[in-house]
C-alpha cells in the first residue's frame, strides 16, 4: 500500500501594497504618454538627457521649479542629487510622487506646494536651481526667475529649459489630435534673460537641441561680488 502523499502547500503570492500598485499603475500611464509624444516626435527622455548634459556638474542641494509630472526631477534625484521641488498644483505633485516611489528615489526629494514667484528660503540657499519646461506655464516669469537667482548660492547653477519653437509645435499637433486646446508657448524671453544674466556677473552658456532651449548661467563668487559692491 503506497504512503498518502500530502498535497503541497498552496504558492502564496505576494501582494503589492494599495500604494505600490498605485504608482506602478501610474508609471504604465507615463510610459504610454512618452510612447505618444515619441510617435509626434518629441522624446522626453532624450530632451531630459540633453538639459542634463548642458547642465553639468550640480551642486547640492538643489531646488527644481515646476515639479509637473516628475521626469526632470525623477532624473535628477537618479544622479544621486538631493532635490526640492516646487509647484503650485499638488495634484501634479503626486503624480510625481508616484513616479519617485516606483523608481526608488522618493527619500531624496522634498516636495513643496507653493508659488515660486515667492519662494519661503533665505538668499543663497541652494547650490543650484533648475527648471525644465515649466516657465511658459508661468504667469509671471520675470518675477520666478528673480527668485531663482536670489536662493541661489554664489557660484551656484542656474539651469533654465524650455520648449523651443518646434517642441512648442509638436505639443500642439498633439493636443489638436486629442482635441485639446493649444499648447500655451508665450513670446520667448531667452534672449533677454541671458542679457540679464550676463550684466549681473554670470558666465552664461546658451543651447537648443531635442526640441529645447537651454540656458546654464553659473553665479559671481561670492568674493566677484564684493569687489563689485566697493
Amino acid at each position: 500500500m503506497n504512503p498518502v502523499q500530502k498535497a503541497a502547500p498552496p504558492t502564496l503570492k505576494k501582494r503589492r501594497s494599495p500604494r505600490a500598485e498605485e504608482a506602478r499603475l501610474n508609471h504604465a500611464r507615463r510610459v504610454e504618454r512618452d510612447a505618444l509624444l515619441r510617435r509626434f516626435g518629441y522624446d522626453p527622455s532624450a530632451a531630459v538627457d540633453y538639459v542634463l548634459a548642458r547642465a553639468g556638474a550640480l551642486r547640492e542641494p538643489v531646488l527644481d521649479i515646476g515639479t509637473g509630472k516628475g521626469r526632470f526631477l525623477v532624473a535628477l534625484a537618479r544622479r544621486g542629487l538631493k532635490v526640492t521641488t516646487v509647484d503650485i498644483s499638488a495634484e501634479e505633485q503626486r503624480f510625481a510622487r508616484l513616479e519617485a516611489a516606483h523608481v526608488g528615489v522618493a527619500a531624496r526629494i522634498r516636495f513643496i506646494v507653493g508659488d515660486a514667484a515667492k519662494l519661503p528660503w533665505r538668499s543663497a540657499r541652494f547650490g543650484a536651481v533648475v527648471s525644465m519646461n515649466a516657465f511658459h506655464h508661468l504667469d509671471e516669469p520675470d518675477c520666478v526667475l528673480a527668485e531663482m537667482r536670489r536662493v541661489l548660492r554664489p557660484g551656484g547653477t542656474l539651469v533654465l529649459a524650455d520648449l523651443a519653437t518646434s517642441g512648442f509645435r509638436i505639443m500642439d499637433r498633439i493636443h489638436r489630435s486629442e482635441g485639446r486646446a493649444p499648447h500655451p508657448h508665450p513670446p520667448s524671453r531667452f534672449a533677454r534673460w541671458r542679457t540679464r544674466l550676463r550684466r549681473a556677473g554670470f558666465r552664461v552658456k546658451s543651447d537648443r537641441g531635442c526640441h529645447q532651449r537651454v540656458l546654464v548661467a553659473v553665479a559671481p563668487a561670492a568674493s566677484a561680488l564684493v569687489t563689485a559692491k566697493k
